[in-house]
């Protein structure tokens, strides 16, 4: 294989896609090397370990739910079912382009309790988006009933993406994001 030179940003994504493919147990240095056209030891040039590897895709992840899907919750110029929509629809987009499911409760199953690091930043995940629904449902809800709604709705969507690819079916997420947007009326 030929020596070539890569982004961090790069390996990062590549890395996505073959973590949520294989897991993170199941993915080896060499599978990711393999993935970005590079030799395995090149890998450890950008990242010293897969754990580390494994933190900056989490972190790449993260930011970008932050800035593309959690910030519609705080736009003011939107109404409290347009939020809801646009989150939704957001969140499918991402659910259905990869058949693997969430990258995050994914993660969270396999490594809960064996990887400290990764759980805290994948609670940081969930932390952030049941903020973002709580503060929607703050426009209708007392505080209360708003955070309870928050973490019911992120449950019931990851359920309904684990749902989704065990039977390799897309309806769980839509009716998951149809009950939600009942709950309004």
């Amino acid at each position: 294989m030929p020596k070539q030179k890569v982004s961090d940003k790069f390996i990062i994504k590549q890395s996505l896609l073959v973590f949520r493919k294989k897991g993170f147990y199941n993915t080896s240095m060499a599978d990711i090397a393999e993935a970005c056209g590079l030799l395995k030891g090149s890998l450890y040039h950008y990242f010293k370990s897969k754990e580390d590897l494994m933190k900056a895709v989490i972190d790449y992840m993260h930011n970008y739910y932050t800035r593309e899907i959690f910030s519609l919750a705080y736009d003011e110029q939107l109404g409290m079912r347009q939020k809801l929509k646009m989150l939704a629809d957001a969140s499918e987009n991402q659910f259905f382009a990869s058949e693997s499911g969430c990258l995050f409760g994914n993660l969270a199953l396999e490594t809960s309790g064996n990887i400290p690091e990764f759980s805290e930043l994948v609670k940081l995940f969930f932390v952030e988006w049941m903020k973002a629904m709580e503060h929607i449902y703050a426009e209708k809800y007392a505080p209360e009933k708003a955070r309870i709604l928050a973490q019911d709705c992120v449950a019931r969507v990851e359920g309904a993406v684990m749902m989704m690819r065990l039977f390799n079916d897309k309806e769980y997420l839509r009716r998951a994001h149809l009950e939600i947007m009942n709950q309004l009326e």
